[in-house]
């Protein structure tokens, strides 16, 4: 490594503050970088040296002098030459140079790069195909973001800030997943995501091809899982809780050429694809192809089986007989033959035992293999695949429900349901990939959700992406090195178009991929988003349909001294200009400029806002919050359990004065199996004539209204009467509702106003997730 240093001896590890100046705005950002004088501009005099006999270097030089030529209108060209090991740049000259030697001798990895710039010209050093591709993707990025045009860009001057660059990755495993089964995308849309992948340096796509909703994999020897598995008649419409139908069929699948092709041009970009084939459950699609497969004839429903347009998970699985056994492995041998990556995954997660149990095979299976319950029998199921696929010199990944039961002896964890399954993976010895819904999954919203498209639920703003470290303190030094990345998930139940897809994806898989890449110590959130302002340039002329949320307008509310509501507006940008209204009519650039002092709300309205830039332009979208002031608006009050996700936006989400939406979880209080029981303070006592509120109902989505309701009034926060109690059916639709209450007081005096509302309890039999505990959602609590 002396040497390598030696070679960069004025390289410092710069503050967060000057790298993020935009000529040198990178992302991911780099290991060291150091500013130099000066830049060097492409001229028609510039061209390209690769080493002689270099053939896997030219690709790259090509791609370079394609990019230029287009944009530029600069033919740039290459030229084989002996090419020295000194660095250092030659005239008018653009150098692909090698640096076998380094790593021969360990002092480079495989991904490393130097990129050195002067007035001279480019050297891009790497030690690999893989280190010289990412040395350009900088260099890229370096320019002008008008170089990622598809068309002449006029008047640009085509320079490149001096610097020089050492840069190596954080983690081996920097990967993105896209669902393609619950909706399926054409090739050359998957050509796009590799694309933008590697422009980030993400080297993994997992493809994730099969599931319920749909097989989008030829198998030449299983005809059918793609004449019927690959079709579905419908799919729902709107939110699942809505429980509508399109009525349009869905489908679509890869031929094994187009899926070569795509294996190739992925290769190009130095990505490996991981194939994903699920099993044992979300089966569905296989099952309707070839019901043999399952554990009955008939669906457990009761008829055929079918690829089904419901989202969710299914009770129908594949049966661990001899019969699929040898089905999947017929399959496998076909996906293996196909993808050169070292990985197949192979799903594990959601599977239900409903037909296992139920199976006389299956429980016989259990006692003949001394199984002692359903869990190690999805355990035998595993094993039984990560033994057939080493056979074939392949490594198993598996979500992190192959955990229970019993890890299997060579598998991966992919770690979706918290952190949790990484640790215990990595504590057994095991490797494990970090994708934590809280923190990975792009499906979930990334903005205040009455803004933005209809997306699963949840609330990722890219902020909590980027705050996330994928090696969980938890771990020893010797156990952390299992960690060995971390990946984007879009599940695409609600994603129908590419532009949707990229939509979710960005710029939140900006965050991952410099959360993969970049040291721990050099991440900072400002200087991340500084830099992003000018990437956001780079996906515009690559005509990205990226989300504009980061410049989004939140808004928070207290009290003042004069018990008057104050809404207080936020943006993360902070050169940023908030404008707002509160007539109801929409923000421009002539409305009143927002002061920190807050905005003071003293009737029933809105509150409209937005971001501008310093020249008058919208940057994000329009902030519309209503407020309904009532005694309660704005005051404190004490809860005897405590909400853990979902707060209602901020710490007294229940006396903000907004009410709950309904398509918005995240403006609901909600507590998993505990009871309501808050206690509003007014500060004064005085007269109360009605209490209202409001629940949520949402069975598909375990959230079920209370069995009773009661409202008790206090002078002292000590003795308490009853005004009423209400008793309730405890039922909730299929389909997603809000069910208003108000209780008559009949003007009591009283400073305190308790609220009570018995929570469901245990979710019953006939519900898919019989025997947990149901959740309560309650929203503003308003005082008349």
């Amino acid at each position: 490594m002396k040497k390598i240093f030696g070679l960069l001896s004025l390289l410092l590890i710069l503050s967060v503050s000057t790298i993020a100046q935009n000529k040198y705005a990178i992302i991911p950002q780099p290991l060291e970088l150091t500013p130099l004088a000066g830049e060097f501009t492409f001229d028609t005099q510039t061209k390209i040296l690769i080493p002689k006999g270099a053939a896997g270097i030219r690709p790259l030089a090509e791609m370079l002098a394609e990019r230029v030529e287009v944009t530029a209108g600069i033919k740039l060209p290459i030229e084989e030459a002996d090419i020295p090991n000194s660095l250092i740049p030659a005239n008018k000259t653009i150098v692909f140079a090698p640096l076998k030697e380094q790593v021969m001798n360990k002092m480079l990895g495989e991904e490393d790069y130097i990129l050195k710039a002067d007035a001279k010209g480019v050297i891009l050093a790497g030690a690999t195909g893989k280190g010289e591709f990412y040395a350009l993707q900088s260099l890229l990025q370096l320019l002008p973001p008008q170089i990622f045009s598809s068309s002449p860009q006029k008047g640009v001057k085509w320079a490149v800030p001096a610097c020089t660059i050492f840069d190596r990755p954080r983690y081996g495993h920097r990967g993105s997943m896209l669902d393609v089964a619950r909706h399926f995308f054409p090739v050359s849309f998957v050509k796009r995501y590799i694309d933008l992948l590697a422009l980030h340096k993400m080297n993994r796509f997992h493809w994730h091809l099969t599931d319920d909703q749909g097989w989008r994999i030829e198998i030449k020897k299983y005809p059918k899982l793609t004449e019927i598995g690959s079709k579905r008649k419908e799919s729902m419409k709107g939110h699942y809780n809505d429980w509508k139908f399109d009525g349009t069929p869905h489908g679509g699948f890869y031929t094994q050429e187009e899926i070569k092709d795509v294996i190739a041009y992925a290769q190009k970009k130095f990505i490996t694809i991981i194939p994903e084939i699920e099993m044992p459950g979300h089966a569905l699609a296989a099952l309707a192809s070839y019901p043999e497969l399952g554990c009955t004839e008939k669906s457990l429903k009761g008829g055929p089986y079918e690829v089904t347009g419901i989202w969710g998970v299914h009770d129908d699985v594949f049966c661990p007989t001899e019969t699929t056994f040898r089905f999947l492995e017929d399959v496998l041998t076909e996906v293996v033959a196909l993808f050169p990556s070292e990985y197949v995954h192979i799903g594990g997660d959601e599977c239900p035992k409903t037909a296992w149990k139920q199976s006389k095979f299956c429980q016989d299976l259990m006692k003949k293999e001394g199984l002692k319950d359903e869990h190690e029998l999805q355990s035998y199921f595993i094993k039984h695949f990560d033994k057939f696929l080493t056979s074939k010199g392949k490594k198993i990944i598996g979500w992190d429900e192959i955990l229970e039961g019993g890890i299997s002896p060579n598998a991966t964890i992919m770690s979706w349901r918290g952190v949790e399954g990484g640790i215990a993976a990595a504590q057994q010895n095991h490797d494990a990939i970090m994708t934590p819904t809280g923190f990975c999954y792009l499906d979930y919203y990334q903005s205040d959700p009455s803004t933005e498209p209809l997306a699963i639920g949840g609330y990722l703003p890219l902020e909590k992406v980027y705050s996330y470290d994928p090696t969980p303190k938890a771990l020893t030094p010797e156990q952390a090195k299992h960690i060995l990345g971390i990946q984007a998930n879009l599940w695409t139940e609600y994603i129908q178009t590419p532009d949707q897809v990229e939509y979710m994806a960005y710029p939140r898989a900006c965050a991952i991929a410099e959360t993969g890449w970049t040291s721990a110590r050099l991440k900072n959130y400002d200087d991340f988003t500084a830099r992003l302002k000018t990437h956001f340039e780079r996906l515009k002329y690559l005509a990205v349909n990226y989300a504009r949320s980061y410049y989004d307008i939140t808004a928070s509310s207290a009290m003042n001294d004069k018990s008057q509501v104050v809404v207080k507006l936020q943006s993360v940008d902070k050169a940023a200009v908030i404008r707002y209204t509160l007539d109801g009519s929409e923000p421009t650039a002539d409305s009143p400029v927002y002061k920190p002092s807050g905005v003071v709300i003293t009737k029933d309205g809105s509150v409209r806002a937005a971001a501008f830039s310093a020249k008058g332009e919208q940057l994000g979208k329009i902030l519309t919050k209503y407020f309904f002031i009532n005694k309660a608006t704005g005051r404190k009050y004490t809860l005897v359990n405590q909400p853990k996700n979902y707060t209602g936006g901020e710490t007294y989400g229940l006396t903000n004065g907004v009410k709950g939406e309904d398509a918005n979880s995240a403006t609901w209080v909600g507590f998993e199996g505990k009871d309501l029981d808050i206690t509003i303070d007014l500060g004064q006592s005085m007269t109360i004539n009605k209490v209202s509120f409001a629940f949520k109902g949402a069975s598909d989505s375990w959230i079920m209204l209370p069995t009773e309701v009661e409202v008790f009034t206090s002078n002292d926060g000590k003795s308490f009467t009853s005004a009423k109690k209400i008793p309730m059916a405890a039922t909730a639709p299929k389909g997603s509702s809000v069910q208003q209450l108000g209780v008559a007081v009949d003007g009591k005096k009283a400073r305190y106003v308790r609220v009570f509302a018995k929570n469901y309890g245990k979710l019953p039999d006939n519900h898919p997730g019989n025997g947990n505990p149901a959740w309560l959602f309650v929203d503003e609590i308003a005082i008349e």
